[in-house]
């Protein structure tokens, strides 16, 4: 067996006299049970060392198994052959709970990295909070601690499997992953060389009083049988008044706002009138939509992501009304949880003391961590930093237009961060602009874009480059040239794609079942807004749904939305 060369040491059991040559398998098997107790802050076991051979389309790799006590499980994929010196941490999103290693590393992999992933110390879905109450030091580990201990650890082991330490170490997530990120440059500036934090999130974002929550919405957007005041179908007229008003801001018309901070589009301009009700809102609508748009920041642009989130999506025959899922219900004492797990110290001298890069990115189109405050964070770094120049020398923030929570949207959401801080970090060439590409339905491409590189240029339908705050984000007017659109197909079909498409996206990417449902049904509605067929059309065309080739979610999916067709 091969003596393991770590500092400090990984202890493994006895083992008989070492061969004169080891294989890639017995150098990956000889790391199992061993134990790295003394290693500072992070004492780790691994539990199970197991080399997985190559395949047609994946690489072989030491996949490892193990936690840092008491309770922080952790995996972590290094590449058999072929490791470019490069560690990975991937984060996790909404409350965690799982080791999703493969799920979240695969690609990087398959790219030459070393790359880990870790539950954040508790065992959860990514959407409960049953292990929040009298757990403080799980608090603890989620809110700081988890990813420090096993970023240490898997460094250890990284040393201990190739007898080097990596060159460069990177942080990549996005929501409770984009907090994580944060965490790690204001409290373990030395764990990375390059960050790149999205859409981070935060339970606590406006200090130590109660949170803004889902359940506010739920508050003042339900009439007392359980309906919603504003139903989804008017978030669909809401965002096409905003856009219409709102579009030519970036100096381009393409059905995107570029610029909602400058959008002056009010609810009130589509007040009925004279007896209307079907393409306008009454006056509690508009008070609804005002308090949309005032809560938490929701921006001009961003009304799909309403859809299922804000507003309440219609029962099946014989439900009742469901209350609007929130995340931040049972997650305790907000000051406590401030405490724990906020990402708003400005501070970060001391990791670009270090020399470290930070890109921060946020979608306008959010609908799960609104974008203002992440804009105002970056601000107050570039107050407490010094100035504009001396924080963009090491941070800078990409404000990105029709994007949605994480990735996805109408805007060019597909970018290649890895590729940009990398460069960054070891060429020293600071992204200027990050180029955005919007995929064509249908497009083989991964919910981070990990596979951006890979991907043909016949799929992208357009391209933009999100320049750094505070310049805007701009289309590329050069380049591949749109895909030619698909033929016109009956409504019944292109809604049937659309749904295939949503739940496939939604499967791959390892939603929750009500994730991946609303991610259909808002995919449906926006196929409908895109046709523009009257309501009557649009009826007709979702009861000609085929039923066969559904599942048993896109069956629920369809029937939703004839549920909806019955609301104003």
């Amino acid at each position: 067996m091969l003596a393991l060369l770590a500092a400090p040491a990984i202890v493994a059991p006895p083992a008989a006299a070492q061969p004169t040559q080891v294989t890639a398998a017995e150098r990956c098997q000889a790391l199992e049970g061993g134990a790295l107790a003394d290693l500072p802050s992070a004492p780790t076991q691994i539990t199970r060392a197991v080399l997985r051979p190559a395949t047609a389309d994946k690489p072989a790799v030491c996949a490892i198994e193990g936690y840092v006590s008491p309770v922080v499980n952790f995996g972590l994929l290094m590449p058999a052959e072929g490791w470019n010196g490069r560690y990975l941490v991937r984060g996790c999103g909404g409350s965690c709970g799982v080791v999703a290693v493969d799920l979240a590393c695969a690609s990087h992999v398959r790219d030459g990295y070393a790359c880990l992933h870790t539950d954040m110390g508790h065992r959860s879905t990514l959407s409960d909070n049953n292990w929040v109450k009298d757990n403080l030091s799980g608090l603890v580990d989620f809110g700081y601690r988890a990813t420090h201990v096993t970023t240490k650890a898997g460094r250890a082991v990284l040393r201990a499997y190739y007898g080097a330490d990596p060159r460069k170490s990177y942080f990549f997530a996005c929501s409770t992953g984009g907090r994580q990120g944060l965490i790690e440059a204001q409290r373990f500036p030395d764990d990375f060389d390059g960050i790149v934090a999205i859409a981070p999130a935060s339970m606590a974002p406006f200090g130590n009083s109660k949170p803004a929550t889902i359940s506010d919405i739920d508050a003042f957007n339900t009439r007392p049988d359980g309906r919603p005041i504003l139903p989804n179908r008017k978030a669909l007229l809401l965002h096409r008044a905003a856009v219409r008003q709102c579009d030519k801001g970036d100096g381009i018309v393409d059905g995107i706002i570029g610029k909602p901070l400058q959008c002056r589009f009010r609810p009130a301009q589509l007040l009925c009138k004279n007896g209307e009700e079907a393409d306008c809102l009454s006056a509690d609508q508009v008070a609804v939509a005002d308090k949309l748009y005032g809560w938490r920041g929701a921006m001009p642009g961003s009304e799909f992501n309403w859809i299922g989130n804000f507003i309440r999506n219609a029962p099946l025959p014989g439900e009742d009304w469901q209350p609007l899922f929130d995340l931040g219900v049972g997650r305790g004492d907000p000051v406590v949880i401030e405490t724990m797990i906020a990402p708003n110290n400005p501070d970060l001298r001391p990791f670009k003391a270090r020399g470290g890069k930070l890109i921060l990115v946020h979608g306008w189109s959010d609908f799960s961590t609104m974008p203002p405050p992440t804009v105002d964070y970056y601000e107050t770094v570039t107050r407490t930093m010094g100035g504009p120049q001396a924080t963009r020398d090491f941070a800078r923030l990409y404000m990105i237009p029709g994007m949605d929570h994480c990735s996805g949207g109408d805007g060019a959401w597909a970018v290649n961060y890895m590729a940009a801080i990398t460069d960054w970090v070891e060429k020293n060439e600071a992204p200027d602009a990050l180029r955005g590409i919007k995929p064509v339905p249908g497009a083989p491409l991964d919910y981070f874009a990990v596979d951006l590189p890979l991907m043909d240029r016949k799929f992208i339908a357009f391209e933009r480059d999100h320049r750094a705050w505070p310049s805007d984000s701009v289309a590329v007017k050069s380049g591949a040239a749109p895909s030619a659109p698909p033929a016109a197909m009956p409504l019944d079909q292109a809604l049937l794609a659309a749904l295939q498409h949503a739940e496939q996206t939604g499967t791959k990417a390892g939603y929750p079942r009500r994730s991946t449902l609303n991610l259909v049904l808002k995919t449906l509605w926006e196929t409908l807004y895109r046709t523009n067929r009257p309501a009557d059309e649009q009826r007709a065309a979702l009861a000609a749904i085929p039923v066969e080739p559904l599942t048993p979610l896109g069956r629920e999916a369809v029937a939703r939305m004839q549920a909806e067709q019955t609301l104003d």
